[in-house]
């Protein structure tokens, strides 16, 4: 049986082939449940090294607002300024490519487990503070390679937890964030010294 995940990257590839898409349209395709999913999706141009001018502040803001509707189970919402946002074909093919990619290597691996990591009140709060923080980070316009590559890791492997209730993965998704700490302050040391 074709994942919930799949069968939405399947049906994106299906719109993009007739032509751009809005971001309202792409919200809509993801289901209003599909708050990890959707956090997913809009981390996948990230997964480089190289940072993409002007599109990781609305993203990272974007990230942000959406983990906080799924931290309160609400349906995710959308500024009125970015509804009518395009996003271009060729890129919805790519990032739900990508994205199928992604999810055939973490399908493997990834089960039901620990799932206290994701019911828990007190991880719910973790879990958002993870998204949004590195969210935050993914925002920043810094033109240095990895700079968006390194917080985008660990808000994919929390969402993929999240989709899948593995508490494994919310688990990584914190040690990751060691990664993000000595990441970045290893900048800013740097930014220091030369300044």
């Amino acid at each position: 049986m074709k994942s919930r995940f799949i069968a939405a990257m399947d049906l994106l590839q299906e719109e993009a082939s007739r032509g751009d898409l809005t971001l309202r349209h792409v919200f809509d395709i993801l289901g209003e449940e599909g708050h990890a999913m959707l956090i997913l999706f809009l981390c996948l141009p990230f997964m480089q090294p190289i940072p993409i001018p002007g599109l990781s502040t609305p993203l990272g803001f974007l990230i942000a607002v959406v983990a906080f509707f799924l931290y309160r189970d609400r349906p995710p919402w959308l500024p009125n300024k970015f509804e009518s946002l395009k996003i271009s074909s060729e890129v919805i093919l790519k990032v739900s490519e990508q994205a199928e990619r992604i999810w055939g290597y973490a399908s493997q691996v990834v089960t039901e487990r620990y799932v206290f990591f994701h019911d828990q009140h007190f991880f719910r709060v973790a879990n958002l503070i993870v998204v949004v923080v590195n969210a935050f980070l993914l925002s920043l316009p810094l033109p240095i390679p990895f700079s968006n590559t390194v917080p985008v890791v660990a808000i994919i492997l929390n969402a993929i937890g999240h989709m899948e209730k593995d508490g494994m993965f919310i688990l990584f998704s914190y040690l990751w964030c060691l990664i993000v700490a000595s990441f970045f302050a290893t900048l800013t040391a740097g930014a220091i010294h030369f300044l």
